[in-house]
């Protein structure tokens, strides 16, 4: 795959992908359906070092089975999502560049809505609507699901559905590569929006993202990852006021936890202490009517112990008060 001579639409589109060959059609397949004129955007597919052959095969037909331009590139080295979305940003010159996920499906008239929003010039970033399939309650399903419903412009800047303006996007440092892949696009939204650009949300430019099992290991390399938690407050008061629930804690249940813990090696002297568990009993505890009830307790309790392990590593790195 190689880069094409850069050619300037009005905007473009980027995609990350790796290894999912499968949801990579369906996304294009979405794409081919939009309503704005081919002759106005482009896509830019990253691969980021897949080496699968069903991966190869989809992006070599990429620009047969594309109304607009379209291109592949390739990362150097498997290195996340952030260092794709880099080199797919860099690599075309439209005003505004649209990023999406390959897990995710838009509505047809997606990118119609969200360059509208770009009407406005002070606005400089574009959150839209990311929803679950129609007919799935995200609460009732299984254990250890991922999925992400975004309704409103909010402090994290989520990149699976999102628009910025070029002119605010290059001033910045682009998707942090070194976080990677925890915060690697809200320190990006924050960025510009302390550059002084406004941020908007465009309701119309609605995408599907799937519901996806990962499992207990997953989410625990994902917690012990919100050490990235910190380092974004450190680096964003703003992110710190909206995203946690107190200065001192990201999530009630995050600062339930710690309290728990530390009632419990306290009750280990003084008995009255184990009444502290109680709050994150109540809050952190699943279902007692899941067939597994006992087993996806102590995947919790790792859970939660992960996430309280990266806050704590991060607030000592940082220096920063946060549990």
């Amino acid at each position: 795959m190689t880069t094409a001579a850069i050619t300037t639409y009005e905007i473009a589109v980027v995609v990350p992908t790796y290894r999912r060959a499968d949801a990579l059609t369906r996304l294009l397949d979405a794409l081919a359906e939009q309503t704005l004129d081919p002759e106005r955007w482009e896509l830019v597919v990253v691969d980021d070092c897949s080496n699968q052959a069903d991966v190869d095969e989809v992006l070599s037909d990429l620009a047969g089975r594309m109304p607009c331009a379209a291109r592949a590139l390739r990362t150097p080295d498997n290195g996340g999502p952030a260092v794709a979305r880099n080199i797919g940003w860099r690599a075309t010159g439209a005003p505004v560049i649209a990023f999406l996920d390959d897990d995710v499906v838009p509505d047809p008239i997606w990118l119609e809505a969200g360059l509208a929003a770009f009407d406005d010039e002070g606005v400089g970033v574009v959150q839209g609507r990311t929803v679950a399939p129609d007919g799935v309650d995200v609460h009732a399903q299984p254990a250890w699901s991922l999925w992400h419903v975004i309704d409103e412009a909010g402090p994290f800047f989520q990149s699976c559905n999102i628009f910025y303006r070029r002119a605010a996007l290059e001033p910045t440092t682009g998707f942090d590569e070194q976080l990677a892949w925890w915060g690697e696009d809200t320190t990006l939204g924050w960025q510009v929006v302390e550059a002084g650009w406004a941020r908007a949300f465009a309701p119309k430019a609605n995408a599907i993202h799937e519901v996806e099992v990962r499992g207990p290991g997953w989410f625990i390399r994902n917690g012990w990852r919100e050490h990235h938690v910190i380092a974004l407050a450190a680096r964003h008061p703003g992110y710190r006021a909206e995203a946690f629930w107190r200065p001192w804690a990201f999530r009630k249940r995050d600062a339930a936890f710690v309290v728990a813990v530390t009632s419990g090696l306290i009750g280990l002297r003084w008995r009255p202490a184990w009444l502290g568990v109680l709050p994150y009993l109540w809050w952190g505890r699943p279902s007692v009517r899941h067939r597994r009830f006992l087993r996806v307790c102590a995947e919790t309790a790792a859970v939660d112990a992960a996430r309280s392990a990266g806050h704590l590593a991060g607030a000592v790195h940082h220096r920063v008060l946060v549990v």
